[in-house]
């Protein structure tokens, strides 16, 4: 025999609520709260879901609409700064292996960071990844130990190398100059600016 949890008058098996007080019972409570927190916990999967897309797409547009200084407004002043930036570029104060600056940043982040960012350094290993991800043309150069040769310099490029990564393929032996910008992070050694030798 079932009693109410308010009026302890007998109301059987089956009532969800007391047919004397009206006050609902246990197992109607529970029920209530899972499916109101059920609801609660599907709202905040979808507000959550929403943000992250968002997010996501702002990160997307940004990286796709980066500003190019490939196309000043006119012939001459587009001469001129070519001329500055080859003249930057052409430039590396320091040559390396792959392998030498990893090994570095790897030993001593700080040491190597005072070493080599900012710096315009020519870098000698192998192609390990040719890339044209979101329009960013990037090679990975490790320092030519096959497949388990996972650590590597990330290279970007400006649109103006294209054709010559175009010609190069995995595993190619090749030196580039690039000015490091981020050392010893999980995703590698970080240049950018780069030209291939």
């Amino acid at each position: 025999m079932k009693y109410c949890i308010r009026c302890a008058k007998e109301i059987g098996e089956g009532h969800d609520y007391c047919p004397y007080c009206g006050t609902p019972q246990k197992e109607t409570l529970k029920k209530e709260s899972f499916s109101s927190s059920n609801n609660q916990s599907s709202k905040t999967v979808i507000v959550t879901g929403a943000l992250v897309l968002v997010v996501f797409a702002v990160i997307i547009a940004a990286l796709l609409e980066k500003p190019s200084s490939n196309h000043p407004a006119n012939s001459k002043e587009s001469f001129n700064n070519l001329n500055k930036d080859n003249s930057v570029l052409q430039k590396a104060s320091i040559q390396v292996s792959a392998s030498q600056i990893l090994s570095e940043f790897k030993n001593n982040e700080i040491r190597a960071g005072e070493k080599y960012n900012g710096k315009r350094v020519s870098i000698i290993g192998c192609a390990a990844d040719i890339d044209n991800t979101f329009g960013i043309l990037t090679v990975s150069i490790n320092s030519c130990g096959g497949l388990l040769d996972l650590d590597f310099v990330s290279a970007e490029f400006p649109n103006q190398q294209k054709n010559k990564l175009a010609s190069l393929n995995k595993g190619q032996r090749i030196a580039v100059d690039c000015t490091i910008v981020d050392g010893g992070n999980i995703m590698g050694v970080h240049g950018t600016n780069c030209t291939i030798h």
